[in-house]
């Protein structure tokens, strides 16, 4: 019933654009931490490219994703559903086939539609986003010297984007999203871009994780800034953001995908174009407003199927509610678990309510003020016990107005399986 209910108010799409249409760019980058962006604090100087790019956008202080995972972040994006109405709420459950995607509105519109791929996870037999793409590049999966590649390499990334530029004409409306995904580990270390003077080799685990991690930062805005070079000036919009964080040790986890603490939720997330004021926000915004908001960057409407808001003609309230959600990041081996996970309630949720945020579990809740503990250390919600009533309310509410829609998990070949392995993602 919900899948069909999409499908009809898909049709509700914006005619083809005129000439002045704008391009627009969709860069994302994989397992990037809000904290680890200059526009957004950082001090070590590892964004200099897209923080000099920021100074022109409208920065969204407040954004968190949909879940720590990957594929179903980026399927709440593209679709503008919690992923529990997809179904696609793991790696490795693809999105629904009946599911109206952003990029198919862009194709329908008249736009050339790019992807340049950098995650396994994003393939499209694992995450059937692929829809709507003219070109979807996500081949990367030869082995070099008996290792398959899991993960495209930032500099090839930006290479494959440039030959994309290329072979475009130029005068037809782009939409091109190109995908980063070197800051997921495992971390590669780039010494010439290693800001905090101490070798990973020559100090303890933990602060060799976050050298590593810092340079593989540096490296892939390195090549964001190739990119950015090439990229044409005139009439074209960009929106930059990553589909999730990393905990590095924070609540004692290393990581995404199981926890929900701000290291893993906050994301960095930024607009700039045609009409658009820099600045920065702190309106409340989350990943299912990502589709909604490409596409009011091209000025083409938003359908009915859609439930974020539209950040460039809309502004999201400041009494908004943001649930979110983790299943877990791993994937069973056994193709009748894998099935069986299709039909798995959350792990962790978690209820936004301005500066409050009530993660619920089933077996210890918490409840921070994140304006006056970012660090999440203190749980309030012994004292605050109204407050965590009303939050467990809203999350009820919320259930019962979100249907839960069913994917059904992918058939997973020998590579697919190494290759989540190599990424963490298989159990």
């Amino acid at each position: 019933m919900l899948l069909a209910s999409l499908i009809i108010a898909a049709t509700a799409v914006a005619s083809p654009p005129p000439d002045s249409a704008p391009h627009v760019i969709f860069i994302s980058v994989d397992t990037l931490r809000a904290d680890r962006m200059g526009f957004m604090g950082n001090p070590h100087g590892l964004t200099p490219n897209i923080d000099a790019w920021a100074e022109d956008a409208l920065i969204f202080d407040q954004a968190v994703c949909e879940i720590p995972l990957t594929g179903p972040s980026f399927g709440a994006m593209f679709s503008s559903l919690p992923p529990r109405s997809t179904g696609m709420t793991r790696n490795g459950l693809p999105m629904p086939m009946e599911v109206p995607l952003t990029a198919e509105v862009f194709q329908e519109a008249g736009y050339h539609t790019v992807c340049v791929q950098s995650n396994w996870t994003l393939k499209p037999e694992l995450s059937q986003l692929h829809r709507g793409f003219e070109v979807y590049d996500a081949d990367f999966s030869r082995r070099r010297w008996i290792v398959l590649k899991s993960e495209r390499r930032a500099n090839e990334v930006t290479d494959h984007a440039l030959a994309a530029l290329e072979e475009w004409d130029g005068e037809t409306p782009l939409f091109l999203w190109v995908h980063y995904s070197d800051p997921h580990a495992p971390y590669r270390y780039h010494r010439r871009l290693n800001p905090h003077g101490r070798s990973p080799h020559l100090v303890g685990r933990e602060e060799s994780i976050k050298i590593r991690y810092d340079t593989e930062v540096a490296y892939t805005d390195e090549q964001i800034g190739r990119l950015m070079d090439a990229l044409p000036t005139e009439n074209t919009a960009i929106m930059f953001i990553s589909d999730h964080g990393e905990s590095l040790f924070e609540h004692d986890y290393l990581g995404h995908g199981r926890r929900l603490n701000e290291p893993s939720m906050h994301v960095p997330f930024a607009i700039a174009g045609p009409g658009i004021e820099p600045g920065r926000t702190d309106q409340p915004s989350q990943g299912i407003d990502v589709g909604p908001t490409l596409l009011g960057m091209a000025g083409l409407s938003v359908p009915e199927s859609m439930t974020g808001i539209d950040l460039v003609r809309d502004r999201a309230d400041e009494g908004r509610i943001r649930i979110v959600e983790t299943y877990g990041g791993a994937v069973p081996r056994l193709p009748g678990a894998r099935a069986m996970m299709a039909d798995a309630e959350p792990q962790r949720q978690a209820v936004y309510a301005g500066p409050w945020k009530l993660v619920v579990t089933d077996t210890n809740n918490k409840l921070f003020h994140l304006s006056r503990d970012p660090g999440e250390s203190e749980s309030l919600l012994a004292r605050e016990r109204t407050r965590v009533e009303t939050m467990r309310e809203l999350l009820a509410a919320w259930e019962e107005s979100t249907p839960k829609g069913r994917a059904e998990a992918a058939e997973l070949t020998a590579e697919d399986l190494e290759a989540l392995e190599s990424l963490g993602y298989l159990e």
